[in-house]
Formats: structure tokens, sequence, C-alpha cells
């Protein structure tokens, strides 16, 4: 089965006396597979996402999507990306929003029809006649998930799916995310809520300062008996420099302590 991004020792920086942003980054996603990129800010992860999405050119080694540069048209037509928070038109209906990102997406009036009320009954959008202005949280990261796939994509981009949601909106869009990997989409998830990942992901790559530290199946990352937050923690300490504890209080708190 061909992979619908390959990443291979891929190099990234911004200047030429920066530091390298993305150092030597290796893995593949296949079709119907989550795959988790995790890692501190500043690890890297939005550069590697932004050239999958071919927004920028890697300075060493090669990103292919669909087995095409992802500046190729072909290959951007069949991706879908959903931001940490979605921001749309405050008075506009959930309808109206998809059907101007049926617009740029060229849809005939046919597609439209057919498109848009199956994908908002998709999101659990169906029945919502209020306008975005008075949508939860919750509601615009579904209906930003709906616009994503509103182009029928083979690859989607979450970013921060289930930031700041309650425990009914992760659990709703965590079976978003099943479903379309049972329909063969490949997810790439970029998300700090491990407990999240851990639950949707067959994959993932912990990555700390531009590096891949570990990268696998989560069985093969998070050994039996740990979970992935405590070995996320683990190995992006071991990649940082010694410094003060982080449970350190600063000497103007504790200092009150001896008063």
């Amino acid at each position: 089965m061909a992979a619908v991004v390959s990443v291979k020792d891929l190099r990234k920086r911004y200047r030429s006396t920066d530091p390298w942003a993305v150092d030597g980054v290796t893995f593949e996603l296949e079709p119907g597979q989550a795959f988790g990129l995790l890692g501190p800010n500043g690890a890297g992860k939005s550069t590697v996402v932004k050239m999958i999405a071919g927004l920028l050119r890697p300075n060493g080694g090669t990103v292919t999507l669909f087995g095409l540069d992802p500046g190729n048209p072909a290959a951007r037509a069949g991706l879908g990306f959903s931001p940490e928070d979605p921001d749309f038109p405050k008075f506009l209906r959930a309808p109206e929003v998809l059907d101007y990102f049926a617009s740029l997406l060229g849809l005939d009036e046919i597609d439209r029809k057919r498109r848009i009320p199956e994908t908002l009954a998709f999101a659990g959008l169906d029945q919502e006649r209020r306008q975005i202005r008075q949508f939860s949280k919750g509601m615009k990261q579904r209906l930003g998930i709906a616009q994503a796939i509103l182009g029928r994509p083979k690859l989607l981009i979450l970013d921060e799916p289930t930031a700041d949601l309650d425990p009914l909106g992760r659990r709703d869009v965590r079976a978003l995310i099943d479903r379309l990997k049972e329909s063969g989409v490949a997810i790439l998830l970029n998300s700090h809520l491990l407990s999240e990942v851990e639950l949707v992901c067959d994959t993932v790559a912990i990555m700390a300062k531009g590096r891949v530290l570990k990268e696998g199946t989560m069985k093969e990352v998070v050994p039996e008996g740990r979970n992935l937050e405590e070995v996320f923690v683990e190995l992006v300490q071991a990649s940082s420099p010694p410094g003060a504890p982080r449970d350190q209080l600063p000497s103007f708190i504790s200092d009150q302590d001896k008063k």
C-alpha cells in the first residue's frame, strides 16, 4: 500500500545562522492510519506540517504527498486541514460557511447540494440553525472538521482538535476521527493532549528541538504498564540540558515562608 505521506531525512531552518528547526525527521503515514506528531512548543511540529502542505520548502531531505511533490496541485487537492481554533464569520450559519468553502473548492451546484447536508449530518450540525457567534467551542471544532472534509480529502491534518473541549466534545471529535479512519482517510494529528492521542492514534512520533526522539506504533513507543505522557516527559527531559528544577519556587515566593 502506497504511503499517503513519506518524509525522509527532512531538514529545515529559516536562516543560515539559525539552528535547525527540523533536523533529519523521517516517518510515513498510511491510508486509514492516525499518526500523532507530538512535542513541546518549538519542537518543529508546525514546520513539518507546513512542508507536508507545501507551504515551506525543505533545505534537505524529501517529502512526498501521495507520491507527488507537495506543491503539486494534484497533491494539494487530496489534503484537508482543520486549525486549532477555527474562526468563521460570526453572523453566518453552518450551511453558509460550508457553501463558502465549497465555492473555494470549485464545487458545482449539484455537488454542493449533495455534500453540504451530508457533511453537516456527519458533524452533527445538520439541525443547527443558529449563527456561528452562538456556537460553543465544540461546535466550532466540529464545523472546522466539516469544512476540512468537504473536499473529500485523502489526508486530514488536525491541529489540536480537542483543545479546550469538555469531555462530551472530546468524545464527539474522537468518534469523527474513528469514522474517518474506517473510510480510509489518513489523519495527521498535532496535539498536546496526550491522553487523547493515546486513544485515537495508531502510530506516534515524539519530537524535540527538530529531531524525532522516538517513533513507532503506540505499543512500540509506550511499554506495557506505562502511559504516553510518562514516556513523552521522560524523552523530552532527557533531551534538554540540565537546569533549575521545574518544581522549585522562585526565591521571592519561597522566602515568604520564612517570615
